[in-house]
């Protein structure tokens, strides 16, 4: 059901050659009637050559441009209305910019009034047409003179739209996308929005989400041409009922889409041509409006650089979130000028902070733009490095990349998983050379270092051989601790003060050993750690696990400290140490032995 949209100057026929092309008029209201002039977007259908096809009528006038590019972001294909008695105008210029702006390359320029014409001044405007429209992207489109009110041409005008439409595809595939064009309440239906859905499908019972907002809700109704649907595709016009949805949260500009599908941005990276009637560039001083699908958002400019001839990279920044993806197109609006002024296209969702960096994302990323939405997640996730998995299909328009490290919710590059590897191997050997006693460096600190979340480090980790993890560090494979001759001296210290002593230890705070070393030492198994402040060393609580034999099958910590000839202040954290080991098992204030339970 593909979408049809005019174009043209004001009071060159737009309304009057869809209402004798539909039988149907598409102004809406009282004012528009009365004073013959669209003010706002009007709605009719027809079929052409046995296909139902919408018509999207917008206002031609300078003053409702702002209307007009309202309508415009879901048109298949346009209809261009060039008025025979005046022939070319200042908006017929700025509408066919916008077509061309946007890339609409299938269209039918009508010749229109040709019955207030003669002969001779219809051929002149055919001429003058056909040479406006060269080297724009309806170069090659047909052009029908007609008369709505005689009916003359009209037989010819829907043969040469029904010919564009069957050339024209449209892409049922991609996310679900409705640019709300209107919004009205029905008793028993809800909250009710109207637009062109441009991706995806849309179903009763559907949950959805309203943008950039979030709001949540639930598809009530479908309704297509006065007919009730269960379920609409792309490139229909289409009225949905949504339940749970605030009429207050709604307006025009705003996007119904599907929860989880689209990240929405206030920054990003863009490829831009002017309007071949601009002839200077563009300046980050000038005041900008954005218009993509019905939404207008303002926005600054700041200029990247060139990329090829026409077009420049240029970073924007909106004051509220945009729901895009890359390849979207847009038209931007000079506000002071009240003209249209260029056009573009989406490469970066999010933008690099740094001009530098803005280029290289350009040049990396403009070259997929037409290609699939696999093509350009790949080339999103090599620029980026790694990015959360739906943050990524939103922005590429449900790409999945091949090939690419995955944990977590996040998906790495292969060269840039590689090349982290690498690095966290170097730091981890440099923290090695600096801490030979540690077990290894810290994750925290290691991810800190190479700029990376947890989550990414954990694959990082995976695809690195020679690193492996150690409880809450990172280690290089086959690592240990390394004690200087200082620290051996420094160990045989500690064991004959322990040994001297015999079961009742002196305190670490009587031992006075510095804590890098206990701690290695501690690993290495030369002494265990019994408590906060006592440790052994390893064949002398071997000795007293042995002594438990002798004591009764039920014990208590008396016992224990009477059979070994400790004080309370040795035998509690003992035993407490032997029921963390599994070797004795607590049971109230008594005790047993584990091997005899």
């Amino acid at each position: 059901m593909p979408v049809v949209g005019t174009g043209g100057h004001v009071d060159h026929g737009k309304s009057t050659l869809v209402k004798a092309l539909t039988g149907r008029d598409p102004d809406r209201w009282a004012e528009e009637k009365e004073r013959g002039l669209t003010i706002d977007l009007g709605f009719a259908w027809t079929e052409l050559d046995g296909r139902e096809v919408s018509f999207v009528d917008v206002p031609g006038h300078e003053r409702f441009m702002k209307n007009m590019l309202a309508g415009t972001g879901g048109f298949d294909a346009a209809l261009l209305v060039v008025a025979a008695d005046e022939g070319w105008m200042p908006q017929s210029e700025e509408h066919l910019a916008v077509l061309d702006l946007l890339g609409i390359r299938h269209g039918v320029a009508a010749l229109t009034k040709t019955d207030r014409a003669d002969r001779d001044l219809v051929e002149l405007a055919y001429l003058e047409v056909e040479e406006q429209l060269a080297g724009t992207t309806l170069e090659a489109c047909p052009i029908a003179p007609v008369s709505a009110v005689t009916g003359e041409g009209l037989t010819e005008l829907r043969a040469a739209l029904a010919r564009v439409l069957a050339e024209a595809p449209v892409d049922v595939s991609g996310r679900t996308r409705l640019w709300i064009d209107r919004v009205f309440p029905v008793s028993g239906a809800g909250t009710v929005v109207t637009g062109t859905l441009v991706g995806g499908t849309l179903s009763v019972g559907d949950r959805v989400e309203l943008l950039p907002g979030r709001f949540p809700g639930r598809v009530r109704s479908l309704q297509a041409h006065e007919a009730e649907r269960e379920t609409v595709q792309a490139g229909t016009r289409t009225a949905a009922g949504i339940a749970g949805l605030d009429r207050r949260a709604v307006s025009r500009g705003a996007m119904l889409g599907k929860p989880g599908e689209w990240a929405p941005s206030r920054r990003f990276l863009a490829a831009v041509r002017p309007a071949r009637y601009v002839k200077r560039p563009l300046s980050r001083r000038g005041a900008y409006q954005l218009h993509m699908g019905s939404g207008a958002w303002p926005v600054r400019l700041v200029t990247a650089g060139p990329l090829g001839e026409e077009e420049t990279a240029v970073v924007l920044r909106t004051e509220r979130p945009a729901p895009i993806q890359m390849g979207d197109r847009f038209v931007l609006r000079d506000v002071g000028r009240r003209l249209i002024v260029a056009g573009g296209r989406v490469v970066e969702p999010i933008a690099p902070r740094k001009g530098r960096d803005a280029r290289r994302a350009a040049s990396l990323l403009y070259p997929v733009l037409d290609r699939s939405a696999a093509h350009r997640s790949a080339a999103l996730l090599e620029w980026r490095g790694s990015e959360r998995t739906e943050v990524l299909s939103s922005h590429s328009g449900g790409g999945s990349p091949a090939g690419a490290v995955s944990t977590g919710g996040v998906l790495m590059a292969p060269g840039y998983a590689a090349r982290l590897a690498e690095k966290a191997l170097r730091l981890t050997a440099a923290f090695h050379a600096d801490n030979p006693l540690r077990p290894g460096i810290p994750k925290a600190s290691l991810a800190s270092r190479l700029g990376v979340g947890v989550a990414v480090l954990a694959s990082v980790l995976d695809i690195a051989d020679d690193l492996e993890q150690r409880g809450s560090a990172v280690a290089q494979r086959g690592f240990a601790a390394v004690f200087s001759e200082a620290d051996e001296a420094e160990w045989r210290r500690v064991r004959e003060a322990i040994e001297e002593a015999g079961h009742m230890v002196p305190r670490l705070k009587e031992l006075a050993v510095d804590p890098e070393l206990l701690h290695a030492l501690v690993r290495a198994g030369r002494l265990v750690r019994v408590s906060d402040d006592l440790v052994y060393l390893p064949d002398q609580l071997e000795e007293l696990k042995g002594r438990l034999e002798e004591l009764p099958h039920r014990f208590t910590v008396a016992a224990f400290r009477d059979l070994t000839g400790l004080t309370r202040k040795y035998a509690v954290p003992l035993l407490e140490w032997m029921d963390r080991c599994g070797t004795t098992i607590r049971i109230g204030d008594e005790r047993s032995i584990a091997a005899r339970s």
